[in-house]
């Protein structure tokens, strides 16, 4: 696959029926695509298609497959079952895994997306895109954003401390003091459970800004180290110094209100480093 430029994609809806609902999403395709597709794995919780959980305007998702899109390479992503344009109730685990799986044998009939897929989740919704990887035929690669691989009030405290220490220091010393907090963690090895990743037989990238203070660059670290120690060359690590847990350019601590404002953009370092990733494939 070669990385073409192009400043030229188009849009389309997408409908999939799922048991008691229709799962609505985008499919982007460049005027030049790839041989390679993406299909997005839905985000946790309350999150849409454009990873946007408050209708606030903040996209990364869409920024992302834009960004993609803009490098030749077509993705298709679709809301949860009860969440953006999507009906039906809200969906539970089991039920989530369902319709992803749905998605991923309606993406792979699609001739925009043929050629083999490759599966993104950022955060939480990396683990929708493990399941979807390991139970659906010719996937060709997971791209996992700040995957987090340690128990939930591991990851909570560490982002409470982030939150109450950044807080009351002057911008200029977030960087440092957010690089001594991420020491601090990573040093503590908290338990990895995160283990159905070292099952997979594609390989595997984890993404991850140096400036995370939602999920701490260990968490990719110690991903790619667990699939090293199991025999599992393919996994590669990418900590992008500079970015954020959305893959935000910043040098500062924002606080919860100020990380959904609709002007922060999805830096095109890490796009195309994912891109590159995806193209060496």
């Amino acid at each position: 696959m070669v990385l073409r430029k192009t400043s030229a994609f188009e849009h389309f809806g997408v409908e999939i029926p799922v048991e008691g609902a229709v799962l609505r999403g985008e499919l982007l395709v460049p005027d030049s695509p790839g041989t390679m597709g993406v299909v997005f794995a839905p985000s946790s919780g309350l999150g849409d298609m454009h990873g946007n959980d408050a209708d606030a305007g903040f996209a990364p998702l869409a920024q992302l497959a834009e960004g993609l899109a803009g490098l030749g390479i077509a993705s298709l992503r679709v809301d949860r079952r009860g969440v953006g344009r999507s009906d039906g109730d809200f969906a539970g685990p089991e039920l989530a895994i369902a319709d992803f799986l749905r998605v991923l044998t309606h993406a792979g009939q699609l001739p925009e997306l043929q050629g083999g897929l490759v599966l993104v989740g950022h955060g939480a919704g990396g683990a929708l895109a493990t399941v979807g990887a390991g139970r659906s035929p010719g996937i060709r690669g997971l791209v996992l954003i700040a995957p987090p691989v340690s128990p939930l009030s591991d990851l909570l405290n560490y982002r409470a401390q982030a939150e109450v220490v950044l807080a009351e220091l002057p911008p200029e010393e977030h960087q440092r003091t957010l690089s001594q907090i991420q020491a601090d963690y990573e040093s503590r090895k908290p338990l990895f459970l995160f283990r159905p990743v070292l099952n997979l037989n594609c390989p595997v990238l984890a993404v991850q800004g140096a400036m995370d203070w939602i999920f701490p660059p260990a968490e990719a670290k110690r991903l790619v180290a667990e699939a090293h120690t199991k025999g599992k060359p393919q996994a590669d690590l990418l900590l992008l110094e500079g970015l954020d847990h959305w893959l935000v350019r910043t040098t500062t601590w924002r606080s919860a209100a100020e990380n959904l404002w609709p002007d922060w953009r999805v830096d095109i370092q890490g796009i195309e480093a994912i891109a590159g990733w995806i193209a060496r494939l």
